[in-house]
């Protein structure tokens, strides 16, 4: 009876914990060292490929996979608002749809697929923005992967998008 209850509570315990990737993901708090922005970035599944200098840049790719996560920060020289920045990003040139929008005065998520060609499978991205209250400066996170990975790197999505500020 008691290896039963164990089992149990086991199970219980397991069915409420995050699954597959995030699960097993060690996180570290990446602060930009011009102190611009901070973010938890995955240590575990993807590596640093372009440091942020001065330029406000950090790309790292996913060891043994496909996923890209772009961070930035910059001057918003045209002193655009979230809105309208959103507005111009979902006219980019490798935008094919926006499957989600949100945003607020000094912030927006945009998220859907890239154009793709060949016999490729469709990337799906997921972009949010944050601006200074004056929106003279602003800062972002892009992640892009496969529609196959959807499964696998929403906790990842979630993650980042959850700790990511400006300073």
């Amino acid at each position: 009876m008691r290896q039963l209850l164990q089992r149990v509570v086991a199970l219980i315990l397991a069915s409420l914990l995050p699954s597959g990737l995030a699960a097993a993901e060690e996180w570290r708090t990446y602060t930009d060292p011009q102190q611009r922005f901070a973010v938890d970035l995955p240590v575990t599944s993807f590596e640093m490929t372009d440091d942020a200098g001065s330029d406000g840049h950090l790309t790292l790719s996913e060891i043994g996979g496909t996923a890209i996560i772009d961070i930035f920060f910059g001057n918003n020289l045209k002193r655009l608002s979230p809105a309208a920045f959103a507005d111009r990003l979902s006219h980019a040139g490798l935008v094919k749809d926006i499957t989600y929008q949100t945003g607020g005065r000094t912030w927006f998520v945009l998220s859907g697929h890239y154009r793709q060609t060949g016999d490729e499978p469709p990337l799906i991205y997921y972009a949010k923005y944050l601006f200074t209250a004056d929106l003279e400066q602003l800062g972002g996170f892009e992640i892009s992967y496969s529609v196959d990975d959807k499964h696998r790197l929403g906790p990842i999505v979630e993650r980042i998008e959850a700790s990511f500020r400006l300073l």
